[in-house]
């Protein structure tokens, strides 16, 4: 194995981000559990997951009884084997799909529910949006998690230091950001009816090599033409960078602010 295989795998950067908000979160919010309550559910209703991951938010709803048809769509192929494996593993009845969050492969009115968690800031805000209310059925509901783009100094801190350092970029070319302070806005030009729901919390680093895993898992954000050799170049350096970051006591809170919407009623229907 690699010394650090999330230079390759998707799959392992989740679960690095996974572990690292399971143990070190401050409040311990489950924004699954919350996405879901906020769903509210009938037994039968069509889900969509866009940016689906490994599957989890979808497992949780089926885990719950919920007996509709349950989507989810993920870009990365490597997220969405693993999906499609642990599901199968599981006799889970889900259907796991490649695909892009700008360019739903579904005809119009598809879904009663509609959720993106924490992905919208990848793409092209405005296009996802749109598709979201295209495929969303009359009545049906759409829920979406994002950061405040004030959550994470510390690590923000680290990444802008990384980027003068190495010259990075970002993979992706969209850079108008969908953080919880303009995502009401934004997406009351798709929906009617949008409520805000807001949630604070905080990573307890009590270590800096804890922050430089966060570091490691964000791995995908960035350009892929990055070789092995560099990337642990990058990290060694982070590592560096990160104990003078982190206090001589070894502790340091990272705020991360989050919200979550529930929105209805797409505009034109």
């Amino acid at each position: 194995m690699e010394q650090h295989p999330e230079q390759f795998s998707e799959c392992v950067r989740l679960e690095m981000r996974k572990h690292i908000h399971q143990t070190y979160s401050k409040n311990g919010y489950d924004y699954y559990e919350i996405a879901y309550e906020y769903l509210d559910l009938n037994p039968y209703d069509d889900v969509l997951d866009i940016g689906c991951g490994m599957g989890e938010f979808i497992f949780k709803i089926r885990n719950k009884g919920h007996m509709g048809r349950l989507i989810g769509v993920d870009r990365s192929s490597d997220v969405v084997e693993r999906a499609r494996s642990v599901a199968d593993k599981r006799e889970i009845g889900a259907d796991f799909r490649i695909g892009s969050a700008e360019h739903l492969d579904f005809p119009a009115s598809s879904f009663n529910c509609v959720t993106a968690l924490h992905v919208i800031t990848n793409t092209d805000p405005r296009k996802v949006l749109s598709e979201a209310g295209r495929v969303l059925k009359a009545g049906g509901r759409v829920v979406i998690a994002t950061n405040s783009r004030m959550s994470y100094p510390i690590l923000q801190e680290l990444k802008e230091k990384a980027r003068e350092r190495f010259g990075w970029f970002y993979s992706t070319e969209w850079t108008e950001g969908f953080e919880t302070e303009i995502a009401n806005e934004v997406l009351r030009l798709y929906f009617s009816s949008v409520e805000e729901f807001r949630f604070e919390d905080a990573l307890e680093y009590p270590d800096a090599e804890v922050l430089v895993d966060l570091f490691r898992s964000n791995r995908g954000l960035w350009g892929k033409d990055i070789t092995v050799a560099e990337w642990d170049r990058i990290v060694d350096w982070v590592r560096e960078q990160a104990i003078e970051l982190i206090p001589e006591h070894g502790y340091a809170e990272d705020p991360r602010n989050f919200s979550i919407f529930r929105c209805a009623k797409p505009l034109g229907l």
